[in-house]
């Protein structure tokens, strides 16, 4: 016999990735407030490539949450793919900004 909260699991999953999407979502709008008004280009490339980042982290957020809500097998399933791809947009955020002040630190020195 199942106990009554086995599909509960998956809910909760499935709503941290919804989370995730939202936070990606209103840093996105951040961002591009901060490109549009900021004068110094390295960071509007920053902004907008973290933009585009964030895009993918939401896009990968989304699918995921509705795999988890349909209860489908297949490529999503297993959440492989959708932690890899997210790592890996979230990571390039991550470089982007330490190059940033990097070459802030060197220039201003």
């Amino acid at each position: 016999m199942t106990s009554p909260e086995a599909g509960l699991a998956a809910e909760r999953t499935a709503l941290s990735w919804r989370r995730t999407c939202v936070a990606a979502m209103a840093n996105a709008v951040l961002l591009v407030h901060l490109a549009y008004t900021t004068e110094w280009l390295p960071v509007a490339v920053l902004a907008l490539t973290a933009v585009v980042s964030l895009g993918v982290l939401t896009l990968v957020g989304v699918r995921r949450s509705h795999v988890l809500h349909s209860h489908r097998r297949g490529d999503w399933a297993d959440g492989h793919r959708a932690v890899t791809t997210v790592a890996v947009a979230s990571s390039a955020v991550v470089t982007f900004a330490l190059g940033l002040a990097l070459y802030y630190a060197l220039t201003q020195a």
